[in-house]
Order: C-alpha cells, then structure tokens, then sequence
C-alpha cells in the first residue's frame, strides 16, 4: 500500500492555516477589484473537490489504497478553497463565497475508466502547481503571494502522488494502464485550443 507513507509524508509538511500564513503583512494598495474577483473565483473551484473526491470513491471501489489516500487529497484540496475564503473574510468580505455559490459546483461526474481520470487528475496537479506560481507573480498583494506559493507547493506534492499510483498500475495493469496514460500528451496540451485561460480543473480531453 502506498497510503500509509503518502500520509506520513504530506502530514510532515502539512502548513497551518493560522501561523504559517503572514496574515499581519496584508496590504490594501496592492489588491485590485479585479484581483479580488479571481481569488473568490479561485476559492469556489477548489471546492468542486468535493465531487472530485466523490468521483474517485465511486470509480474507485475496488481499491482501497487510493480511496483511503483520497481522504488526505480531499482535506488538503478543501482547505485550499478554505484558505482563499478566510482571505476574502478578513479583507474583502462583500466577496466571500455564499454556500450556494459552493454548491453550484457540486455536479456529478459520469462514469470515466478510473485509470485515465487518475491520467487527468496527475496532469491537473502539475498544471496547478505551474498555474498557482503565475498567480503568485501576477499578485504584488503580500499575504495572497503567500498563500498561492503555499498553494502551488500542495499540488506538486499531490502530483507526485498521483504519479506513484501511475506507476503503480502499470506495474499491476501492464498495457491497459500504458493506453490510459498515452493521452497525457492531448491533456497538457489542450490549453492551446482555446485564447481563454482555463482554470486545470476545467480542462477536458477527448481522445
């Protein structure tokens, strides 16, 4: 089982929301309206990890060691969207998420191959990790910089996760998981079909 070490090593890194956050650093001048917009945005996306989680327990009953590595995947993803939300509640509450704004996201996923989600889930991470440094470059506000940095690191760390569990099935499913795992290439490259910037969890592949 990969769980019980992914546990060890992502609670050993596991930030607090209280003190490792420079909250005391926040500075008005250098947040605009329109920043603040992305960061409410951002906040609500993360919590569509809640059907993200549901998706991958449904797809994944027959495997206990991922579904059991979800429950560490889901607090962190969660807490992201939590993160976001607390920054919003202490300097722009007019634009804190309302529950129904959160539970707009809460859709069902169709059944998928549960091999290639865990492809596009892998592929997701990455791109977070990439996508969370920009937005800390793009920000001058202190404290947000701070939080997408932390951010960004998270997503590397799941990725690296994800992967394992990649290499895990093509040890145990051999060519069936290397098929799932080809379209990786469509995925990381599909921004490309559109001049809109896409949040990574809204991407799709057809392939």
């Amino acid at each position: 089982m990969l769980y019980p070490e992914l546990f060890k090593q992502l609670e050993a890194v596991r930030w607090n929301m209280d003190s490792d956050i420079p909250w005391d650093k926040f500075d008005a001048s250098q947040l605009t309206d329109e920043q603040a917009q992305t960061i409410k945005m951002n906040a609500i996306t993360e919590w569509s990890a809640l059907p993200a989680t549901e998706m991958f327990l449904r797809d994944n009953r027959e495997d206990s060691d991922f579904s059991a590595f979800m429950s560490v995947w889901f607090f962190e993803e969660q807490k992201h969207s939590l993160v976001l939300m607390e920054y919003l509640r202490r300097f722009r509450p007019d634009l804190v998420p309302t529950e129904a704004e959160l539970h707009e996201v809460r859709f069902d996923f169709d059944p998928a191959p549960a091999l290639e989600t865990l492809m596009m889930h892998f592929c997701g991470e990455i791109r977070l990790n990439h996508w969370y440094r920009r937005a800390a470059e793009w920000h001058s506000e202190p404290v947000i910089k701070a939080i997408y940095e932390t951010l960004s690191r998270d997503e590397a760390r799941h990725g690296g996760a994800y992967l394992r569990y990649m290499k895990r099935a093509m040890t145990k499913f051999g060519d069936e998981a290397r098929a799932a795992f080809a379209k990786v290439g469509v995925l990381m490259a599909s921004a490309r079909r559109t001049a809109q910037a896409l949040h990574p969890t809204n991407l799709h592949v057809n392939a």
